[in-house]
């Protein structure tokens, strides 16, 4: 199993750019870098990503061995590496709806019921936009916990991981998305903030160690039952669009295929999606 060799840095633009300079230079598999904030954080598709201490920065170097058409499915193993440490992290009644939405987007699915509030004046969304207690939740939506980024780079892969952790201590005015922190799930109360964040850390590459070695060895096949079962997405109608939002496709999830492709049960019949966003309808 990979053994992380994991260095903390205070502040730097992008803990990815240091990570892809690492891969250009020749460095080996196995290096986790972790920031404290950034400067010009990004998300997936390159959007921006605010880095505020509090939460957890974190790339990693990797080199994987496998068919080009296999690493697609390690952003999906990704998902399903933190989604697993972050429930390892709260009691097993907020931890059951921690969930990944397709691709990799890790997520509190509040269903008809809301998660207890957190004793502060305003949290704050993954763009930095802050948000009243009163209205932090409504019944159906998915909280985002979590952003993952994955890029080919130097002969190797960059994989960007962000975790909502403890909510920042000067919000800006809301922007975006809203966000759900591990701390309204009553995680980190009982230590110092940069402990908290360091857990967090740990737990991730400890359970993305273990996913990431079943997956060199025997492809996506072993997590798509997992993937399914538990996808926000599953049996919904959702519009696909890309990253214009432009629409693709419009139809109800079926779950997903050993090629990490989600599935659309469509007007026209099935259809495999391997690219887009889903918007439930």
């Amino acid at each position: 199993m990979l053994d992380f060799r994991l260095q903390v840095l205070e502040e730097v633009d992008s803990s990815n750019s240091v990570v892809k300079r690492a891969l250009e230079d020749g460095q080996p598999e196995g290096l986790a870098i972790q920031a404290r904030r950034q400067t010009g954080g990004y998300g997936r598709q390159g959007r921006g990503w605010a880095s505020p201490e509090g939460g957890m920065y974190l790339s990693l170097l990797l080199r994987p061995q496998v068919p080009p058409v296999q690493l697609p499915t390690l952003s999906l193993v990704t998902g399903l590496a933190v989604r697993e440490a972050l429930r390892s992290l709260v009691v097993a009644e907020e931890a059951r709806r921690i969930v990944v939405k397709w691709p990799n987007d890790v997520v509190y699915d509040g269903g008809a019921s809301e998660p207890p509030a957190f004793d502060a004046t305003g949290a704050a969304d993954a763009d930095g936009g802050a948000l009243a207690v009163e209205e932090r939740f409504d019944k159906a939506a998915l909280r985002k916990m979590c952003g993952i980024s994955l890029e080919s780079h130097g002969g190797g892969i960059c994989i960007g991981i962000g975790v909502n952790v403890l909510p920042p201590a000067f919000p800006s005015p809301v922007s975006g998305n809203r966000p759900l922190y591990l701390a309204e799930l009553g995680f980190g109360h009982t230590c110092q903030q940069q402990q908290a964040v360091d857990e967090v850390a740990h737990a991730v590459l400890r359970q993305f160690a273990c996913h990431y070695t079943q997956w060199l060895a025997e492809g996506f096949a072993p997590f798509v039952a997992a993937f399914s079962q538990e996808n926000p997405l599953m049996g919904k109608r959702v519009e696909m669009v890309d990253v214009q939002g432009r629409p693709l496709a419009c139809g109800t999830v079926q779950g997903v295929d050993a090629a990490g492709n989600l599935l659309l049960l469509t007007a026209d019949g099935s259809r495999a999606m391997g690219f887009g966003e889903a918007h439930i309808l």
